[in-house]
């Protein structure tokens, strides 16, 4: 028998993960939580929002989190932490057609999307997320509620602090350390650290912001 599950969030990330589940065969959805004014999305109910978290948990403890924090990583980590704090069991997607070396370590509710290749002795913080098609090489370390873009490239040995964007088809050469809560921009090819709270863009990438 399927175990039962509901999701928050009724976006476009929260589709592509509907998908992932409904291949996977594991889980029955039994709806969504979001604040839109629909009755249903992608063909499931909308059951509720944030203002009764409380009570559709005493039902359901199964959960995926289906928000992806592109314009607020913070935000996703506070609505993430929400959902802990209730004590939802917010479980971990991998798709059947990315490629995980058996030494990579994995941390809780991560996400992982079709396509992704991640080698040997590389490591996953808690609420990761690897989006289609990107490459993880050995021994990177991505911190917990970090997110890589579609199709971005980590080079062997790079870590990604807590908290940070990888954008769409970046690049991250050997060895490299983004400080927390930064972001890359999309297509950039990065050849120095980036520091902490801090935006870097370009080919080489450099800095061109600051985050709070």
């Amino acid at each position: 028998m399927k175990k039962k599950i509901i999701g928050y969030g009724a976006g476009g990330h929260a589709g592509a993960i509907i998908d992932i589940i409904e291949d996977n065969n594991e889980y029955k959805i039994e709806g969504l939580v979001d604040k839109i004014n629909a009755k249903k999305k992608f063909g499931y109910k909308i059951i509720g929002s944030d203002l009764n978290l409380d009570q559709i948990y005493k039902k359901y403890k199964n959960i995926f989190f289906g928000i992806a924090g592109i314009k607020s990583i913070k935000k996703n980590i506070v609505l993430y932490n929400k959902l802990e704090k209730i004590g939802f069991n917010i479980i971990s997607i991998i798709h059947q057609k990315s490629i995980i070396s058996k030494n990579v370590k994995i941390g809780k509710s991560i996400k992982i999307f079709s396509g992704v290749k991640i080698n040997s002795n590389a490591t996953l913080g808690k609420n990761v997320f690897i989006n289609t098609g990107a490459i993880i090489e050995h021994d990177c370390k991505i911190g917990d509620h970090s997110q890589v873009g579609p199709g971005a490239m980590l080079s062997g040995g790079v870590q990604i602090k807590r908290g940070c964007f990888i954008g769409i088809g970046s690049k991250i050469n050997q060895n490299i350390i983004v400080g927390e809560n930064s972001i890359v921009g999309s297509g950039s090819v990065v050849v120095k650290n980036v520091k902490k709270n801090s935006i870097y863009a370009g080919v080489p990438a450099k800095q061109i912001g600051v985050l709070e």
